[in-house]
């Protein structure tokens, strides 16, 4: 067994044993470092508002067992409409050739009916994520900052990243962003306890998606009831509001029937 490094110098030729081992250097550290991982968006993604567009940078999703990537920044124009917009990533593969298989990415607003929303169907070899959802009325802009944690579940006009599609180890994630945004918050409160804090000092230098098998276990104790891997997102974000108002000494928490932050002086 052994690994072939090219040096980049001058008068030097890349042989094809070179570029092989360029070839499967990729493929496979991307492989092995995601293998575990399940379905959906990896790592990048990162979504702002520009005027009437969404520019959402590079990152990785796995799809089919394959690891997608996407060099470039994309933008997917949008207008205010009276209904809910959903940002999903379509990813249809190719296996016809037989030199090669071609996985073909492409972002589109999905404007699914009220009694419809949910409802995706999935072709074969067709697969669908959601990165984020939003509801711009007439007359609004859409925004991609929030005033604190709870308000990145506004309906309205607010681009709202707690139900994409992220794929975490041995089975789905939550967005990288969220889990994010929790911690800062939590840090924030005086009264945060040190297990507490150190839950928050692990979400912010993990790089990459918190286990949900990690987040259920830490908001199930701290609430004081189970989450499970098939629950949704919405129900771990409302969990995650849940135990900020503990944390920060509200009902349930520190501070119980106590009002927030009271000190007393004998």
């Amino acid at each position: 067994m052994e690994n072939l490094y090219p040096l980049f110098e001058q008068n030097r030729v890349l042989k094809k044993e070179l570029l092989w081992s360029l070839r499967d250097y990729t493929f496979i550290h991307v492989q092995a470092e995601y293998g575990r991982y399940g379905q959906g968006f990896l790592k990048g993604w990162d979504i702002k508002v520009r005027d009437s567009e969404l520019a959402v940078g590079p990152g990785l999703l796995k799809a089919g067992g394959f690891i997608c990537l996407s060099g470039e920044e994309a933008r997917i124009s949008f207008k205010a409409s009276d209904r809910l917009q959903i940002l999903k990533m379509r990813v249809r593969i190719d296996r016809r050739s037989p030199d090669y298989i071609r996985y073909q990415m492409e972002f589109y607003l999905d404007k699914p009916d009220e009694e419809d929303s949910g409802k995706t169907e999935i072709r074969e070899e067709e697969f669908e994520f959601e990165l984020c959802r939003f509801h711009l009325r007439r007359g609004a802009k859409l925004r991609d900052t929030y005033t604190c944690f709870q308000d990145m579940t506004t309906e309205y006009d607010t681009v709202n990243l707690i139900h994409g599609d992220w794929g975490g180890p041995e089975g789905k994630g939550i967005s990288p962003e969220v889990v994010m945004a929790f911690a800062r918050a939590a840090l924030k409160e005086r009264l945060i306890s040190a297990e507490d804090r150190g839950f928050a000092y692990l979400c912010l230098a993990r790089e990459g998606i918190i286990a949900r098998e990690v987040l259920a276990d830490y908001l199930g104790r701290k609430v004081g009831r189970e989450l499970g891997a098939d629950d949704g997102n919405g129900e771990y974000f409302g969990a995650m509001c849940q135990a900020l108002d503990m944390i920060g000494g509200g009902e349930d928490g520190r501070e119980k029937k106590g009002g927030r932050r009271r000190i007393l002086i004998e």
